[in-house]
């Protein structure tokens, strides 16, 4: 048993032991490599290929045109709340009157706007 551990590792270290490559070697394998031809319009500098730059510009193109339409949704909005506050000043504004109307009509008395916005009684007389 100990003699085929000792053949075993004597098989295994003749394997791993360095060897002298064949003349010729590097030259057989560089011909098969197939050249690399460093072409200008592939990299676009600072060390990234054109196809990475693209990528990164629509990136940003999508960003700049999410922001616009986002502050273009919100002025759109901010508007349309505008409208509807200023519906609603004209609706109250218009109830008011008609209810002025009302206890003018009925009590003989005039409400009219005096001051910081007090309603005051005024007496027809």
């Amino acid at each position: 048993m100990v003699e085929k551990m000792d053949d075993f590792e004597r098989e295994l270290r003749e394997q791993l032991r360095t060897r002298e490559t064949p003349a010729g070697f590097a030259a057989r394998v560089m011909a098969r490599v197939p050249e690399r031809r460093a072409s200008s319009w592939k990299w676009f500098g600072f060390g990234m290929p054109v196809w990475r730059w693209a990528v990164a510009a629509l990136l940003v193109a999508g960003m700049v045109v999410g922001g616009v339409e986002h502050d273009r949704q919100q002025r759109i909005a901010g508007e349309r709340a505008r409208e509807q506050v200023l519906l609603a000043l004209r609706i109250t504004g218009s109830t008011l009157r008609d209810v002025q109307t009302k206890v003018s009509a009925s009590s003989g008395e005039k409400l009219s706007q005096k001051g910081a916005g007090r309603a005051v009684l005024e007496r027809d007389e």
